[in-house]
């Protein structure tokens, strides 16, 4: 298998955050080989972001397969699959971010939780009826692991 980064993540955060990622503006510089790969993404509003978790450490499933999320003990202990975390047998992100505008071939975008210089492996155009599905469902957990995140 083989996977080649097409962009960077330019932005103020350089560590990890443990939130408010929302207000964060992040530029995403495509390299000009696949800058014609971005004609028409301007008409949509959100675009997902792929991107390489360079600076997380290995996985270490003794203890990360199962964890409670963020570290908080009045959650469950779940598997890493049924979790956002960043500590991910293959260190991939995805995010959704708002779309603010395309400028050559730099994207600029709003609350992509990626640091400077994080390598970007796909961009996507966010679709509601392929991406946001009407009857998804999040356990009760969910809205307490997202205070303060957004």
């Amino acid at each position: 298998m083989e996977v080649r980064p097409i962009g960077i993540v330019r932005c103020s955060v350089n560590e990890t955050s443990r939130g408010n990622w929302a207000e964060v503006e992040s530029r995403v510089e495509i390299d000009p080989v696949h800058s014609g790969g971005l004609r028409g993404l301007a008409e949509f509003s959100h675009v997902i972001v792929v991107f390489f978790l360079d600076r997380v450490p290995p996985f270490d499933p003794g203890t990360q397969l199962l964890r409670k999320p963020r570290g908080r003990d009045a959650l469950p202990a779940v598997g890493v699959f049924a979790q956002r975390t960043r500590f991910r047998p293959n260190p991939i992100g995805i995010t959704a971010v708002k779309l603010l505008g395309i400028e050559g071939n730099t994207l600029r975008v709003r609350g992509l939780d990626a640091l400077d210089g994080t390598p970007v492996l796909d961009i996507k155009p966010y679709m509601p009826p392929f991406d946001g599905p009407a009857d998804a469902k999040m356990p009760e957990w969910v809205g307490h692991f997202i205070e303060g995140y957004f």
